[in-house]
């Protein structure tokens, strides 16, 4: 299978999610990209998803998420779902990413990944250190 460039992939782009959810072989479900470099969902440390709504469901993870050409763009991965089932948000795994890991696990016969002892997190205003040190500030300049 040819790889898509996964970089290039944009919201609104239509795609094919293949696999075989609840053991019903060879299943194709189509949808568009609902958007890219989705993260924060507290699934891997490091996130970059392709997010999409094409109906991917319990046994779907592993298979391909494909193009209109049919070039791999990404493998299926998670499921956004209060119930269990498809409630149109699943993410893939590009297909860069998944280049690179096949590359290293070839070449060096493991997966090599940088680490410098940080984590990286959202700040929301009002939440942050910084925010709390310039309120500090702010109120023994006041009074």
């Amino acid at each position: 299978m040819n790889f898509a460039d996964s970089d290039k992939a944009r919201a609104g782009d239509i795609v094919l999610a293949i696999g075989n959810p609840f053991g019903l072989r060879q299943t194709v479900t189509m949808g568009i990209i609902s958007a890219v470099g989705r993260g924060g969902m507290g699934i891997v440390d490091y996130e970059n998803f392709i997010q999409t709504d094409a109906a991917i469901n319990m046994g779907n993870s592993g298979g391909a998420l494909v193009d209109i050409e049919g070039r791999l763009l990404g493998i299926n991965t998670a499921i956004f779902s209060r119930s269990g089932g498809n409630q149109g948000i699943g993410f893939a795994i590009p297909a860069n990413l998944a280049r690179e890991v096949m590359q290293s696990l070839r070449d060096k016969g493991r997966v090599v990944r940088g680490y410098i002892g940080t984590s990286v997190q959202s700040s929301h205003s009002g939440n942050s250190g910084r925010d709390e040190a310039q309120r500090a500030t702010d109120r023994r300049a006041c009074g």
